[in-house]
């Protein structure tokens, strides 16, 4: 069965699960987010096999039905159930818009150099951030603290903004498994605090400062975002 035939793939809420861990707000320890990062999804109560299948049937059509040349990326966020193959509609600098691959839904994700910086269409959009310092620090894979500001809508669409203090060390050679072959990355742990919330993200990064997979914190609706490059 053919996902584009059957399925929009930013409204699986039927078959995902909603993640009552991801949304902790106490800071984890950092040995246990490279599992998470790869094994979350298998953890949850749905039988995993159900999860897996969405992302690995819709990641072999895009990859065989789509030039080589283009990109593609995976996402989730298992606190409202939503996934997706996302292919590039748009680059300008160093943004790109991403959109559902085989699906015409208007939901879009907005990166910058491989960093979420928003959503669109989505729960409680992620409305904009500034995360210039974070980035830095961890496409170059350097150590520091340095400041973090998330701009996201409430459940009466009210923007908040959430301004944190990010302290961001390095973490183990880890290995990413992309399209194109197996890929070295280093982890890039950004431990971020605010008077009302601590969270960390995992960035898995390789030697150029390519952000290969990451799991990101994007609001207290959406939660944690697991986006991997395909190619």
């Amino acid at each position: 069965m053919t996902l584009k035939h059957s399925l929009s793939l930013f409204a699986l809420l039927g078959l995902m699960v909603l993640a009552s861990c991801t949304n902790d707000d106490t800071r984890l320890d950092p040995k246990q987010l490279t599992t998470i990062v790869r094994e979350s999804i298998s953890q949850r109560n749905a039988p995993p096999r159900d999860k897996d299948a969405i992302i690995e049937a819709a990641s072999r059509e895009a990859l065989s039905l789509t030039s080589p040349e283009d990109p593609l990326a995976s996402i989730q966020f298992d606190s409202v159930g939503i996934a997706a193959v996302l292919r590039e509609i748009e680059k300008n600098g160093q943004h790109t818009v991403w959109a559902a691959w085989g699906s015409s839904d208007r939901k879009s994700i907005v990166t910058k150099n491989g960093m979420i910086a928003a959503t669109r269409g989505l729960r409680k959009d992620l409305m904009s951030s500034e995360a210039d310092a974070v980035l830095d620090l961890v496409r170059n894979r350097k150590e520091g603290n340095v400041p973090y500001t998330l701009r996201y809508l409430d459940g009466d669409f009210v923007i908040i903004e959430a301004k944190y203090t990010c302290t961001v060390e390095r973490g183990y050679d880890k290995t990413v498994a992309l399209a194109t072959g197996p890929a070295p990355a280093l982890q890039m742990f950004s431990s971020c605090v605010s008077a009302n919330r601590q969270f960390v993200d995992l960035f898995l990064v390789d030697r150029s400062g390519r952000i290969l997979e990451m799991r990101q914190w994007v609001g207290p609706v959406l939660g944690f975002a697991y986006m991997s490059q395909l190619r």
